[in-house]
């Protein structure tokens, strides 16, 4: 799916982050208990600061959807991080702790997988990583999930990388209609099954009109 004029995908701006710090709560929390314990509604400054570290940042994409009423409440947002072939750990993740309500064991085992599969399988060869993907859960269905990772597999083609992905099983089917492939699962602590995605450059693939 194509951007419209109702939903067009820019680049984040610092005047975007007071909305940025609620997304992942908007997005997740309506629908996962997971979420809601691991990552609570009062981190939204920590999304915030995260986040105001990767606007000048040239190896991210902050690719958002914003409001048509209103430019700086964002309602769709993929972080896209370049890694370099022999770069470790896992970017932001890695290098910004999280604020003490946030589940700590939960977390590292997160961030540990992250590390892990992401090496496994990317590890020797420049890359591009979904750092992070969520879409406000009342314009879900609506195609902006679509529209913002099409345009991330875009940018991964025009410069001939492949993408890796950490993502929950309930967003497996939806990334594998962009070439994505499972490469391997892990269940999380708190009962959540992790899926590792890789996209090939060159593999072919279609948008949907689903999030």
């Amino acid at each position: 799916m194509s951007e419209t004029p109702e939903f067009k995908v820019t680049l984040v701006t610092p005047e975007d982050l007071p909305s940025i710090g609620t997304l992942h709560a908007r997005a997740f929390h309506k629908k996962s208990d997971w979420h809601r314990k691991v990552f609570p509604l009062s981190i939204a400054p920590w999304w915030e600061s995260k986040y105001a570290l990767d606007i000048p940042d040239p190896t991210t994409r902050l690719l958002k959807i914003s409001s048509p009423d209103s430019p700086h409440t964002v309602t769709g947002l993929l972080s896209l991080r370049k890694y370099t072939a022999d770069e470790r750990g896992v970017g932001r993740w890695s290098s910004t702790p999280p604020p003490p309500e946030v589940d700590s064991d939960i977390y590292k085992a997160m961030i540990d997988a992250m590390i892990e599969y992401r090496e496994r399988y990317m590890f020797g060869k420049e890359h591009f990583c979904v750092d992070h993907f969520g879409v406000d859960s009342g314009v879900q269905g609506k195609g902006l999930g679509s529209i913002l990772l099409g345009r991330a597999c875009e940018i991964a083609d025009e410069e001939g990388l492949d993408v890796f992905v950490q993502a929950n099983e309930f967003a497996e089917s939806f990334y594998q209609k962009f070439g994505f492939k499972t490469e391997g699962t892990l269940v999380m602590p708190g009962g959540l099954t992790e899926c590792f995605l890789v996209r090939r450059f060159g593999r072919s693939w279609e948008y949907s009109c689903w999030d």
